[in-house]
């Protein structure tokens, strides 16, 4: 039942699947699969992660409690769908929820409409990710580290996605060299070549800021 919310600070995803008319009925269900597979994993660490698709090809995604962790998310997704060949674009926004639906596509607020105007905006310039604030005046600098994490994203290799997805999980490279079956020092390297600390660095200017 829908009802109007007590105002709740929140980030919302949009995510549009690039490409999604052109797979096959074996690649959709791959992509379902892998879908699935990331919500069951990444509500282990934030239980107040939620997901719904819409028009078969889409996502919108809510985070609340959690809503520092936007950004890590939707990085986290690319990646996970990246290292088995799918590409998604994201739209993070943040701000208020003030109308709460049973269905996440249908709620409104500031956080869903920065996040819903920036996913056409993504399109438009043949990009994976742009973050945006309801708050103005944040939103020149995030142009900046959109563009940056866009520049990164857009030439990662599958093994680099596979082994950043395991670092935005903070899993120490020991342990992801053996998940990968690979060398410490290869993981090293990948992690180089994916822009690690500056992605690092991204995330934690996006963590300071969503906090207030």
């Amino acid at each position: 039942m829908a009802a109007i919310a007590k105002k709740t600070l929140a980030t919302i995803i949009t995510g549009d699947i690039v490409g999604s008319s052109r797979l096959s009925p074996v690649k959709k269900k791959k992509l379902q699969n892998r879908l699935a597979a990331f919500t069951k994993k990444i509500i282990i660490s934030l239980p107040d992660f939620k997901a719904e698709q819409y028009r078969g090809d889409s996502v919108q995604c809510i985070l609340t409690k959690n809503k520092t962790s936007g950004l890590r998310t939707a990085i986290s997704l690319y990646c996970f769908l990246a290292a088995e060949g799918f590409k998604i674009r994201q739209s993070v926004g943040v701000g208020e929820i003030d109308y709460k639906s049973d269905r996440i596509v249908t709620s409104d607020g500031t956080a869903f409409r920065v996040s819903g105007e920036n996913i056409d905006e993504l399109k438009k310039r043949n990009e994976f990710i742009s973050v945006a604030f309801s708050n103005n005046a944040w939103n020149d600098e995030w142009k900046v580290h959109s563009a940056s994490l866009n520049f990164l994203l857009e030439r990662l290799s599958n093994a680099q996605a596979e082994a950043l997805y395991l670092q935005l999980q903070n899993t120490r490279q020991e342990k992801i060299a053996k998940a990968l079956h690979i060398s410490q020092p290869s993981v090293h390297q990948r992690l180089q070549a994916a822009g690690w600390s500056v992605i690092n660095r991204v995330l934690q200017r996006f963590e300071t800021i969503s906090s207030d």
